[in-house]
């Protein structure tokens, strides 16, 4: 079965890039892995005697799983999208997730912290270098920040093209992010402010923001900034506008 390329499928062939991945979901016991693709993934987790829920937007690879799967009392299958899905109960997500709809899908969980206690992905090298980019570091973005909010991000390994069938032009990462104990109350103004911010990366913040925040912060860039920060200039500042 080839894969699709309007669906961005890179299927994973290396077992052992997959027993590392499920090896960092070796104690959940509820497990929604994104994009099931051939199973090579999946099989891994399966191995972990946890629940194992697998969402797969193709029909054809719907059929396949469900084929080599299907008779498995702990695994369920859904067709679904990734970008979209709701969660109802608390779990671990995982993925080989597709380069062009990667940064959806991890928002869509993101925006579902509360049910999502962990996640595990693998996506483009440069996703990856976002999502985990702290302060001072140019990958430091309003994904970044995102991501960080809710979650500790950590890189794990990069996962060479050969890995995959067929193989991508660009190298993988597998990324974890653990949801914190406590993160910062926000409201909907918060991400008004993160899209405002980081309007134009290069210039200041004072550029961006245009107000007047003293002479520590006015000529650093969105870049500079601490999550503190961040958080601070928007509960300060933003919120009284």
């Amino acid at each position: 079965m080839e894969a699709k390329k309007e669906l961005g499928q890179h299927f994973l062939i290396n077992e052992g890039v997959a027993e590392r991945i499920a090896s960092l979901l070796q104690n959940e016991t509820l497990i929604l892995e994104v994009g099931g693709g051939k199973g090579a993934l999946t099989e891994k987790l399966i191995s972990l005697n946890a629940r194992t829920v697998v969402l797969e937007i193709d029909r054809d690879m719907v059929k396949f799983l469900k084929a080599r799967f299907g008779n498995l009392s702990d695994f369920y299958l859904i067709r679904g999208d990734g970008r979209d899905v709701k969660v109802r109960k608390e779990c671990a997500v995982c993925g080989n997730l597709p380069y062009n709809m990667a940064k959806p899908i991890i928002k869509n969980f993101i925006w579902q912290y509360k049910f999502i206690k962990k996640m595990v992905f693998m996506v483009q090298k440069e996703v990856a270098d976002t999502i985990t980019a702290k302060s001072g570091n140019r990958n430091f973005n309003k994904f970044s920040a995102l991501c960080q909010l809710y979650y500790t991000t950590k890189k794990m390994f990069d996962v060479k093209p050969g890995s995959f069938n067929p193989k991508p032009r660009v190298n993988s990462s597998v990324v974890v992010l653990e949801r914190k104990p406590a993160h910062p109350r926000v409201n909907s103004t918060f991400f008004q402010f993160l899209e405002k911010l980081f309007s134009h990366p290069r210039k200041t913040i004072k550029n961006n923001l245009k107000m007047d925040l003293g002479e520590n912060l006015n000529m650093k860039r969105p870049s500079d900034l601490t999550m503190d920060e961040i958080i601070d200039i928007w509960r300060r500042k933003w919120q009284v506008q």
